[in-house]
């Protein structure tokens, strides 16, 4: 039984490294352009991220259009290692040829992805086929990607810019934006944009002929020698996985549409067309060679700078160090350093560390650190390493040393001997109680606990098994940079600042504030109607708290009520802001 016991714990143990390398699926389908000429072909692109390999369903047919058959796909593997832990992932790609045999505007309808066991559909897809695409000369549009190659887990920026010829600007009264990577790149990840507060005028254009997208005004500006009325919008992402990054062509479609009657939709009176041709990015993988053991997944330019509580303080007293790191990085997405083995520390105990700002370009944390050594005047600089991709090496980034005062203990001379200097054998003790007894009653009471010892064992086994099988997906599914919950929970200022927009009513500015609550919460936005932060369990101080309930009160009043003595949008995203600060 003791065999059989330690047998299934080593198997357990085997499959630890099974379950790290687990990473969320991401399955993405889109065209590579969506307006066409009649005669020319565009390619359906269905790409999946993940360790599993995926199968394609049956293609739907579309009147109008030749739709190929799936191939095999072309995929590319890669093996990341961070902390020490492992993590083998693929990416699987299709291309499939599109011909039209007619021009209209076409729907291609979802299709079933199979992978992993998993079913997942795609989005249904759009493709306009004209005779001509008239206005390449009469447009301006370019998708800049910097920087054209990176390493993975860096940063980078793409900017559309657009517009058309100055002469055209008294007819020209709606845009349609065509970015087929817009809603999801694959092999990369959206993170929040630092340059929320656009200096020019915003208006909004649609966005792949169903939703809208915010631009900035630049006004006219010359481009090749030619005056343009321009317009841009910059998004900001982060490699996910070494490879290749593939922008599809991009479509400008600016016409000029009649209002229509009552009963009447608007429709185009002339449109023109413009293309970005596609792009690409290489990401590279993370270097081996130099790569120390202490790094930490930080990949950019990042400086660092550290303050301290208190620095006076006796032995065992805790000091509160915050760090902040700034900088072009991934600062939401590296591990923070784990002081309890780093050289320089070997006098202070290490209570662990958490975040209070996690952004683009800037993260807080503190470190909780007790001087035990009445020697210590410091505190060390706090390590960070990182791969700094301009330089192309590793190195580590420090902080300042902190001078620091420590007291001993009156009337002790030191913590060490509060310690007991031995340690006292209960096991030993516990032991002593079976001498003097029967030898067969002895062996048979140890037989019997070790019977039940390896049944326990074997079901607790069995039961982590399966509560690990069961559950981790769905924890990572939450807690995975690139899960929806997340992405919502970082733009969740983004969205409240864009909410609070154009005047709107009091109830939709309540509603604003409390979709804000949930994203940051993982809860429901209806779940703050009513609720207050006082008397919940939230990692908020009280000061803090009480100003988010006088804004949710405020805000409540004048949805319900009609006040006028709301709290204005200022105060709003102060709050806000302040609340995200606060650990919200």
């Amino acid at each position: 039984m003791k065999t059989l016991s330690l047998l299934l714990l080593i198997w357990l143990a085997s499959l630890t490294p099974l379950f790290a390398q687990s990473t969320d699926t991401r399955v993405s389908a889109y065209l590579s352009t969506g307006v066409i000429k009649l005669g020319a072909e565009t390619d359906l692109l269905v790409v999946i991220e993940g360790p599993a390999d995926g199968r394609l369903g049956t293609l739907p047919k579309v009147d109008g259009l030749v739709i190929g058959q799936p191939g095999s796909p072309s995929v590319e593997r890669f093996t990341s290692i961070v902390n020490g832990r492992r993590s083998v992932s693929q990416k699987s790609t299709w291309r499939i040829s599109i011909r039209p045999t007619q021009t209209g505007d076409f729907e291609i309808p979802s299709f079933r992805i199979e992978v992993g066991g998993g079913t997942y559909q795609s989005n249904p897809l759009r493709l306009s086929v004209r005779e001509d695409l008239q206005g390449a000369e009469l447009g301006w549009m370019q998708v800049l990607v910097s920087p054209k190659v990176l390493v993975n887990g860096q940063p980078f920026s793409v900017t559309v810019e657009f517009g058309w010829d100055v002469g055209l600007d008294q007819r020209i009264n709606h845009v349609n934006l065509l970015l087929p990577w817009w809603d999801r790149l694959p092999g990369a990840i959206e993170i929040e944009s630092a340059d929320e507060n656009l200096k020019g005028r915003i208006i909004k254009v649609q966005l792949n002929d169903n939703a809208e997208l915010e631009v900035e005004s630049l006004g006219i500006k010359e481009r090749e020698g030619k005056s343009y009325v321009l317009y841009t919008a910059t998004r900001h992402f982060l490699a996910t996985s070494p490879g290749t990054i593939e922008f599809p062509t991009s479509t400008e479609v600016f016409s000029r549409l009649t209002r229509g009657s009552l009963f009447e939709q608007p429709r185009a009176i002339e449109s023109y067309y413009k293309n970005a041709p596609s792009t690409r990015l290489v990401s590279k993988a993370l270097p081996e060679e130099g790569r120390p053991i202490e790094f930490s997944g930080a990949v950019g330019t990042i400086t660092a700078s550290a303050s301290a509580s208190r620095r006076e303080v006796d032995a065992g007293d805790s000091i509160k160090v915050e760090v902040a790191w700034t900088g072009d990085g991934n600062l939401e997405f590296f591990d923070l350093p784990d002081l309890s083995h780093a050289p320089g520390f070997e006098g202070f105990r290490f209570y662990g560390a958490t975040d209070q700002i996690k952004g683009r370009n800037r993260r807080v944390a503190v470190f909780d650190l007790a001087p035990v050594d009445t020697d210590l005047t410091a505190i060390p600089p706090i390590p960070l390493t990182l791969y700094d991709p301009v330089a192309e090496r590793y190195r580590t980034e420090r902080t300042q040393p902190i001078p620091i005062r420590v007291h001993g203990l009156e009337g002790a001379g030191g913590l060490a001997d509060l310690e007991s200097p031995e340690p006292i054998d209960e096991i030993h003790d516990l032991m002593t109680d079976w001498q003097g007894m029967d030898t067969d009653v002895v062996r048979g009471a140890r037989y019997r606990l070790t019977s039940r010892t390896g049944l326990w064992l074997l079901g607790s086994t069995l039961f982590v098994l399966a509560v690990a099988a069961f559950v981790r997906p769905r924890v990572r599914r939450g807690l995975s940079p690139a899960a929806p919950m997340e992405r919502r929970r970082r733009r969740a200022l983004v969205q409240l600042k864009k909410a609070l927009r154009g005047q709107p009513s009091a109830t939709e500015r309540h509603a604003a504030f409390c979709k804000f609550l949930a994203a940051r919460q993982r809860t429901t936005a209806d779940a703050w109607h009513g609720r207050r932060f006082a008397g919940q369990r939230l990692a908020v101080a009280t000061e803090l708290a009480a100003r988010a309930d006088r804004v949710l009160e405020g805000l409540e009043r004048a949805a319900w009520n009609g006040e006028s003595s709301a709290p204005d949008d200022a105060e709003i995203v102060a709050t806000a802001d302040a609340l995200i600060g606060g650990g919200l």
